[in-house]
């Protein structure tokens, strides 16, 4: 059970982060960098957002409880905000939850990104935050720590595929990449409404 619980909360956050889906955005803003400060920039990013999505895997039911939000509130709010990442994936068109033009734009003037914007908010973003929240409001503790296992691994696999991104995006074309990140989407747009459907069902529960 711990296995499968694993996986399902790994697949959600590693769409969610979507590394592979910010490899354009991520190229755009590293194009005349070196390798060197390309690995030390990503390196950087996948550290940060290790560190903010970590923080909230604790500090969630603390926050929720501060604002006196109730966790099938926040599953229905989450679910709603995922969704409208998904719809955004399956349009293959990125979502201004996860960066704005104006933050793309001052991360091209800036000398590193490694902090803003790709690791706040392109990979830990909303999306990934509600998510980590989500999973780790659970009320099985040990979700809390297969959760951050997850986020363990997701930035594992982000810092490798950003670090190889000329080459990944090269061999995937734009239209490779739109076909996986539709595919995405809507694997994500399933588990967003799954937390809608749970939190509806927790709170009649709890009436």
């Amino acid at each position: 059970m711990m296995i499968v619980d694993f996986l399902r909360i790994f697949v959600a956050i590693f769409i969610i982060v979507d590394p592979i889906g910010l490899l354009p955005l991520f190229i755009a803003l590293t194009h005349n960098y070196s390798k060197k400060r390309i690995k030390h920039t990503v390196w950087l990013a996948c550290l940060t957002a290790v560190f903010v999505l970590i923080i909230f895997a604790f500090a969630g039911d603390i926050i929720l409880e501060f604002f006196g939000v109730t966790i099938p509130a926040f599953r229905i709010a989450g679910g709603i905000i995922i969704f409208i990442i998904a719809l955004g994936m399956l349009q293959a068109k990125r979502t201004r939850l996860k960066t704005t033009p104006e933050e793309e734009e001052k991360g091209l003037e800036q000398e590193e990104v490694g902090i803003v914007p790709i690791g706040i908010p392109m990979l830990a973003g909303p999306g990934a935050i509600t998510t980590v929240i989500v999973f780790t409001s659970s009320s099985q503790q040990y979700n809390t720590y297969i959760t951050i296992a997850a986020i363990m691994l997701t930035l594992f696999f982000a810092f490798f595929i950003l670090k190889q991104a000329v080459s990944i995006h090269r061999i995937l074309g734009p239209t490779g990449l739109n076909i996986f990140t539709r595919l995405m989407g809507l694997i994500l747009a399933v588990i967003s409404v799954q937390f809608v459907i749970d939190g509806i069902k927790e709170f009649f529960l709890l009436s």
